[in-house]
């Protein structure tokens, strides 16, 4: 089994439900404020450790009670939190507005910013090949760069979910085996809104294997040049955020115990879709026996 390092962003999730967004200069009633660990990056790692995966973490949070509580609860989760650095910035903040099952989010990098190249190295120092890397782009841009590269050297396999979308991002491709958008982040990427345009246009730019979320739908990929499209479980959602962070922890847990690709995208779906039934990023998260 391989080690799956997840090197990217860590907050604290601020959420209210209310009965519709509201519009530029207006105030809405709200109700069921809470809050939760979140960040893609430590979800994603929760993703991949509820699930099996032996993960290491790299990240930054504040000298804070939010910062000191979220290494805990990743401690916790059976995460490695040697590489999680305190800083004098205030830890990440992601605000969530939800709606009818659906979200708006606004999100404060705070000390996911300070996540620097030398981290990152010494993060991967004792990578071996084989190992894998899975990252987003909610830290610095550069220093997931630098990662990834270091990561193929070493013969690591590289897994970027290119979120929140950054057209920056179609110059990583050589660099990544997986590239995981979800529809919005594609179109940023490649320029265009048709699915199996933009999959191809990953593939052309370098990414062996690119593979899209579609929410409700699925998920489509390439395999030996062939557009394949794999649907989830029809499920009532309750709350959406984090459902591709899940995918993409799950995806690399199966990926980590050598699962075949067909059988690491079937509990990644099967995994997402259980946590949209539950409301927060982290909480919604399944455990290994009941994707069982």
């Amino acid at each position: 089994m391989s080690r799956v390092f997840v090197l990217g962003s860590i907050n604290s999730d601020i959420t209210i439900s209310t009965s519709r967004f509201p519009k530029m200069g207006e105030t809405v009633t709200g109700d069921g404020f809470s809050t939760a660990d979140g960040g893609k990056g430590a979800n994603q790692a929760v993703a991949c450790a509820r699930t099996g995966g032996n993960v290491l973490m790299c990240g930054c949070v504040g000298n804070d009670s939010f910062g000191k509580a979220l290494k805990k609860s990743l401690a916790d989760e059976g995460i490695n939190t040697g590489y999680i650095y305190e800083t004098d910035t205030s830890t990440g903040v992601a605000v969530i507005t939800l709606y009818n099952g659906d979200n708006t989010i606004i999100v404060s990098r705070g000390a996911n910013a300070c996540v620097s190249v030398e981290q990152a190295k010494a993060f991967l120092e004792n990578a071996e090949k084989g190992d894998i890397l899975l990252s987003q782009l909610e830290t610095d841009f550069d220093t997931v760069k630098f990662a990834l590269a270091e990561a193929k050297d070493k013969g690591m396999i590289t897994v970027l979910n290119p979120a929140p979308a950054d057209e920056r991002a179609g110059g990583l491709c050589s660099l990544c085996d997986y590239m995981i958008p979800n529809e919005t982040e594609l179109e940023t990427i490649t320029g265009t809104d048709i699915i199996e345009d933009g999959l191809r246009i990953l593939k052309e730019k370098g990414v062996a294997v690119p593979v899209v979320t579609l929410g409700g739908d699925g998920c489509s990929y390439i395999i030996d040049n062939q557009v394949i499209h794999k649907p989830c479980a029809k499920v009532k959602a309750v709350d959406t955020t984090g459902a591709g962070d899940t995918f993409c922890g799950s995806f690399c847990s199966e990926l980590s115990r050598g699962k075949g690709f067909e059988k690491c995208i079937e509990t990644a779906l099967r995994c997402a879709s259980i946590s949209v039934t539950r409301k927060g990023a982290q909480p919604s998260i399944p455990y290994l026996n009941e994707i069982e």
